[in-house]
């Protein structure tokens, strides 16, 4: 029975101890969650919207961004094709421009 409130005392402190360490290994949660809380009273929002709508919110906001990203590499990909037909159309008209030079210089 003597031993009861020195083992009491022990494991308060150890209990302290343990609530100062997840404190300190969990400071930036606290510090978000605080920022949070005070932006929430700040602007009057009493309730969150629910988990459902916000990853609606999320899966709709990846959508467009995706589509946005696709549409890039669909117009990317057009330049690139239009840039290798304009490339071959270039190709074709030096190959014929000696022939057509040297038609011109049997003609005269």
């Amino acid at each position: 029975s003597k031993t009861r409130p020195v083992r009491d005392g022990l494991k308060q402190q150890k209990n302290a101890k343990a609530k100062a360490a997840y404190r300190q290994k969990h400071e930036s949660d606290f510090i978000i969650a605080d920022a949070a809380a005070r932006y929430f009273r700040e602007n009057g929002i009493s309730k969150l919207p629910s988990y459902k709508s916000l990853q609606a919110e999320i899966e709709s906001l990846i959508k467009e961004k995706n589509s946005g990203y696709n549409d890039y590499r669909a117009k990317r990909e057009e330049y690139r094709r239009l840039q290798t037909v304009k490339g071959n159309i270039d190709q074709i008209l030096r190959r014929s421009e000696p022939q057509r030079r040297k038609e011109q210089s049997h003609e005269r």
